[in-house]
């Protein structure tokens, strides 16, 4: 699917389903980045001990499912905000309450 080694842009058809919104569709469409495949297929080494920091996990919905059970079993604190990809678009203050407790936690 890519052009020139670029993923590309959502148009209507691909953000109509997910944000209802007229003025957010028109928004995610002409904001988005156009982003190089490479960026997906690249690996980040994590530093030594990294692991041991405080993190936290915000699931959306279910393609995310995967990565909140490999946090849960990293030991980070792990909340669901029943959404779909880019949630914090539709909900940002939920979004945020959501955040401050996770980070808030002891």
């Amino acid at each position: 699917m890519t052009v020139n080694g670029r993923l590309p842009c959502w148009d209507e058809a691909d953000v109509a389903p997910v944000f209802s919104d007229p003025m957010t569709r028109q928004t995610v469409i002409e904001e988005q980045p156009t982003l190089p495949l490479s960026s997906y297929e690249q690996h980040i080494p994590v530093p030594d001990r990294w692991d041991d920091h405080p993190c936290s996990c915000l699931l959306f919905g279910p393609p995310y499912d995967g990565l909140a059970v490999e946090a849960r079993e990293r030991g980070w604190r792990v909340a669901h905000l029943p959404g779909t990809h880019l949630h914090q678009i539709i909900d940002p203050a939920d979004t945020a309450r959501h955040l401050v407790e996770l980070a808030t936690m002891t």
